[in-house]
């Protein structure tokens, strides 16, 4: 009998040890901080002071990072699952006469507080292995049936540290590879980190573009939908503005290898309107770069537009009325 109870007792302390670790780690992410487990792992890797490591470098990419002074430390990662609150839609459910473009500020600022939280967890990461930088960063962002009206932000890299290099704090996070990363460094410029912004614009078409969507006064010439053109466009700006606005907030002098990803999704407006509207949702993302420090080689890093990050971003409009 004592065995069984001597059993029993070490089952309940071994719950209630998880039980406590389980709080403790739900407390972490509330204040944006990362799950006990993954610290203590990540811990233990910037503690070991290297060794065994993993990345999603290529081995050419890994063969070019040890070429040019980068030693990969750890893959790291930062997420977020954000559940998206009620948005009012525009237009209403019947016959719009005027066109408008409007932006649903619910649904955008999920999408904002998901992708700072994933890179601030990212930076934690970062930081726990000792790294100067984590280059290559890699974004998934999707949507889950299980979490209804709810939005998945996932930011994956690669931890460096810079061989004969001051420890930098924090490291810098960027999108870069390793070796565009290593042409800033020798150019002279320092960066500051990723900068990036999302928007959710919902355009309701007036009425000269529903008669042509309907096929009437117009429906047989080839013609601009301009009502959705100028949509497209107010999304861009919104978001490009925002990324720009966080850069300056950096102190930066300019944005590399800047990528936009795009989504568009028709909405029936109902009502027996025959009436469809658009959602377009803009994902930019870049690296901040602080001044030239005029010690350096001339930069050979283009900016570049990618639209093929991900052609079926996911759309949730949370609660919706």
């Amino acid at each position: 009998m004592p065995l069984f109870r001597r059993s029993s007792d070490d089952d309940r302390e071994a719950q209630q040890a998880a039980a406590a670790e389980q709080a403790a780690s739900l407390a972490a992410l509330e204040r944006g901080e990362l799950p006990l487990r993954a610290q203590q792992r990540l811990g233990e890797i910037g503690r070991s002071g290297g060794g065994l490591f993993t990345s999603d470098l290529s081995v050419g990419e890994f063969a070019l990072a040890h070429a040019i002074g980068l030693r990969p430390l750890a893959q790291v990662m930062g997420s977020s699952i954000y559940h998206v609150g009620w948005q009012q839609r525009p237009g209403g459910w019947g016959l719009q006469m005027g066109a408008i473009s409007q932006e649903l500020t619910v649904v955008s600022e999920a999408w904002n507080t998901a992708r700072l939280r994933a890179f601030a967890r990212l930076e934690q990461e970062a930081a726990l292995v000792g790294a100067d930088a984590v280059v290559g960063v890699q974004l998934a962002v999707g949507s889950h049936d299980w979490a209804v009206g709810a939005i998945e932000y996932v930011a994956v890299g690669t931890a460096v540290r810079v061989d004969g290099a001051e420890h930098a704090a924090p490291p810098a996070l960027t999108d870069l590879s390793g070796q565009d990363y290593w042409k800033l460094r020798q150019a002279g410029y320092r960066p500051l980190g990723v900068v990036g912004a999302s928007t959710v614009h919902y355009i309701v078409p007036g009425w000269s573009t529903q008669q042509t969507q309907s096929g009437l006064y117009g429906g047989w010439v080839n013609q601009e939908l301009g009502d959705f053109t100028r949509g497209v466009y107010d999304a861009r700006e919104t978001a490009l503005g925002r990324m720009s606005a966080e850069a300056q907030r950096h102190g930066a002098a300019g944005v590399v290898g800047v990528s936009i990803a795009h989504h568009i999704e028709r909405r029936e407006a109902g009502g027996g309107s025959g009436r469809h509207d658009l959602v377009v949702t803009f994902h930019v993302l870049g690296t901040a770069i602080g001044p030239r420090n005029t010690g350096g080689r001339e930069l050979d890093v283009s900016p570049r537009l990618d639209l093929s990050r991900d052609t079926h971003l996911p759309h949730v409009l949370g609660g919706t009325g």
